[in-house]
């Protein structure tokens, strides 16, 4: 895939993920939680939150076709930082993946109901369930944002592209950096989701990048 396609695709599935997650998945998970019989809202709404999922896991794939795309474009084969670049983002998306496939669950789970024991045991998995997934998303955000970071100060020095397409890649992946420590507090997360964005714009919308290596025409 070129360059300018991954980044077209890898904006436009993240920034639908996000729009969905803000207007529906947030309003249907406030509703959720100040609901005093919250299984029926759940039941009913399961497919919207299916669907933000499924979104969302588009819009890692992408990410990460986006980032070796472009690693693999400008940045030598035969480094070292290369090669752990690589495994990072594969260790990133595994963890977002999953993240994302256990938050998909949550709402399948039982709530509370007339103190039966076996119900609470249930709400309790239930609640274990949700800090796992918030777990992982946080570790995948930490190491999915290391390594975009790296990767866009890594072209910056090696000359291969302008210091001004990469900003906003690097400021997205430095954002994501904090998410362990703002955790459950998430707005960092619309503006690293609004420059990502804008990074993929800043691509996706050229007609031509640069050659990786110009010396050799």
């Amino acid at each position: 895939m070129k360059l300018i396609r991954a980044a077209r695709v890898a904006g436009v599935s993240a920034l639908t993920a996000g729009l969905y997650s803000f207007f529906i998945l947030r309003s249907f998970y406030f509703q959720f939680a100040v609901s005093p019989d919250p299984q029926p809202l759940a039941e009913e709404s399961l497919w919207q939150w299916g669907m933000g999922g499924w979104l969302w896991l588009l819009a890692i794939f992408s990410w990460m076709v986006f980032l070796v795309v472009l690693k693999h474009r400008y940045s030598p084969v035969h480094r070292i930082s290369t090669t752990i670049q690589s495994g990072l983002i594969g260790i990133a998306a595994t963890l977002l993946i999953v993240g994302v496939l256990i938050g998909m669950n949550r709402f399948r789970m039982p709530e509370v109901m007339n103190g039966d024991p076996q119900i609470e045991s249930l709400y309790f998995a239930a609640m274990l369930v949700e800090q796992l997934s918030l777990a992982a998303l946080a570790a995948g955000l930490l190491m999915g944002g290391g390594v975009t970071t790296w990767i866009c100060i890594d072209l910056v020095l090696m000359e291969k592209l302008p210091t001004s397409w990469m900003v906003p890649g690097a400021v997205a992946g430095l954002l994501s950096i904090l998410t362990p420590l703002l955790t459950p507090e998430l707005r960092h997360l619309l503006i690293a989701l609004l420059a990502y964005c804008v990074w993929c714009l800043v691509l996706g919308l050229r007609g031509s990048v640069p050659e990786a290596y110009p010396e050799l025409k």
